[in-house]
């Protein structure tokens, strides 16, 4: 075969459509990633279960992808074509929508002590899973779509889930005595998003480690049954990644 001739063949090869090419087969993981953030989104039991099977969908689902023969990083990124003509670059579910259920939950749920405790857990976290993400997967070759945006749109899920999975599991797996103390609930407020969510607050007078007066996220519940004037109790926790956290009871 003429070098031209194979010239014009890879050249045909790289404009087929790239995620058709290379994206995963792991389609039922996905499938069982959203369905088990249903679940956990509007049921959240069993608690513990459910959490443990989302903190687990990504590492699973790299090292699944990754056992058909250290495939390239993107097949883990479908690409699609916008209307304008642009190109979408979608990370597989079993990835980013774990992360972000995650996230969002854990920003609700939990509040921590200080952030700049995060920092060393997230990021041995992180570095963790960049190791297992390469570990298991080649580097991009021969594409004509972005790799900068390959590489960004997966390693920024990534970055993610490492973080907001480590304060998770800091917090729902720690079996550590709380320290409890006492403030006053100085005022209440709630507060409605734009896309209908409620979110409900107390504001305490200073306790511990907090000099000044601060909002708490708490459950409708606890915003109901607390009212201004009442003394509460707030229980910080050491955390199982040396990350404080604390709740009111």
């Amino acid at each position: 075969m003429s070098d031209a001739r194979r010239n014009r063949r890879q050249q045909q090869r790289s404009k087929v459509t790239f995620s058709k090419l290379t994206f995963h087969k792991l389609n039922w993981l996905e499938y069982l990633t959203i369905g088990l953030s249903l679940w956990f989104i509007f049921f959240r039991e069993p608690y513990k279960i459910l959490f443990t099977a989302l903190l687990c969908m990504p590492i699973i689902g790299i090292v699944l992808n990754g056992l058909t023969g250290r495939p390239s990083i993107a097949s883990l990124v479908e690409i699609s074509e916008e209307k304008d003509g642009s190109d979408k670059y979608d990370v597989a579910d079993f990835i980013d929508i774990a992360a972000w259920v995650i996230l969002l939950h854990v920003m609700i749920r939990y509040d921590y002590e200080s952030f700049y405790s995060l920092i060393i857990p997230g990021t041995i976290a992180f570095a963790i899973m960049l190791i297992i993400l390469f570990a298991t997967h080649n580097y991009i070759i021969n594409t004509n779509k972005s790799k900068t945006w390959i590489y960004l749109s997966l390693i920024f899920n990534v970055f993610l889930y490492s973080y907001a999975g480590t304060y998770g599991a800091n917090c729902v797996f720690d079996t550590s005595e709380p320290t409890v103390y006492h403030a006053e609930v100085v005022n209440k407020r709630i507060s409605k998003s734009s896309k209908g969510g409620t979110s409900y607050y107390l504001k305490v007078t200073p306790w511990g480690h907090h000099y000044d007066q601060e909002e708490i996220s708490v459950a409708k519940s606890q915003y109901d049954e607390n009212q201004i004037g009442q003394t509460i109790n707030i229980d910080l926790k050491k955390g199982l990644f040396n990350i404080p956290w604390y709740y009111i009871e």
